[in-house]
């Protein structure tokens, strides 16, 4: 048995809600809100309180995901593994398996590269810390690469 008000409401015209953040340019941009109570004719002089909303304040702090302990901790995680991966690469420490301590150049350079590119698609969306420790790392291990290759160590 089908209710009157669902039958009412199979003749309404379908609305769509854009409660995207961002353009596809990357600019912030105020969502659509649904609207409260069906439209009303528009005043000649709308009162104070229709004045369409304030735009959100400047980005002080990342908001979502970058702003989440958890998300924060596991970026943490994968940047410092990616480190210790080419820290590893560029003698650091003993290989695993043969107790020997071995350089790779090309591998640490490659994780390098990774970490790069990770501060190259994160701009504007890390954490104060989490940008430090991204830069930090970075450093140490392009100064740690130039030292390991003017000494000739490694394969080139």
């Amino acid at each position: 048995m089908t209710d009157h008000g669902e039958h009412t409401r199979r003749n309404e015209p379908v609305r769509v809600i854009d409660r995207r953040t961002f353009t596809p340019a990357g600019e912030p941009r105020q969502p659509d809100h649904p609207a409260e109570e069906p439209a009303l004719p528009l005043r000649a002089d709308p009162p104070a309180a229709a004045a369409p909303p304030a735009p959100a304040p400047g980005p002080t702090a990342p908001a979502g995901p970058a702003a989440d302990p958890v998300v924060s901790a596991h970026f943490q995680n994968l940047v410092v593994n990616l480190a210790r991966q080419a820290a590893a690469n560029l003698g650091a420490s003993r290989h695993p398996l043969s107790g020997q301590i071995e350089v790779d150049l090309e591998g640490a350079q490659q994780m390098i590269d990774l970490l790069q590119a990770l501060r190259a698609k994160t701009v504007g969306n890390l954490t104060a810390d989490e940008q430090e420790l991204l830069e930090g790392l970075i450093g140490d291990l392009q100064m740690q690469y130039v030292a390991v290759r003017s000494k000739g160590g490694g394969r080139p």
